[in-house]
């Protein structure tokens, strides 16, 4: 029986600082750069959560606003999926999509 350890919470956040003089251009690209990230880390996560009746998988939301984002899933057993509980993701989901976004934004 594998043993279920307590919810990890991973945060992801983007902080650029000293660029109020350099425009408008920059801000939106960051604010463009902070929603494409978002999206993957979305699309991935739903990609990777295994499918027993699609409740898990439908679960997850994204929140974005200028500089951060939030995607979270808040189904009752995400933390018994997350520990691998699942032969369909045996090394959780999280833990997979942060490996694949990070490969994406190097």
């Amino acid at each position: 029986m594998q043993q279920l350890t307590q919810p990890q919470q991973c945060n992801m956040q983007i902080t650029v600082t000293g660029v109020q003089g350099v425009g408008i251009d920059l801000e939106r690209s960051l604010q463009r750069l902070v929603k494409q990230i978002a999206d993957d880390v979305y699309a991935t996560a739903r990609a990777k959560t295994p499918v027993r009746s699609g409740r898990a998988k439908n679960a997850w939301r994204e929140a974005t606003t200028k500089n951060n984002f939030r995607v979270e899933n808040n189904v009752p057993y995400i933390d018994k999926l997350e520990a691998g509980a699942s032969r369909q993701a045996p090394r959780g989901i999280i833990g997979p999509t942060l490996t694949a976004i990070k490969g994406k934004y190097k």
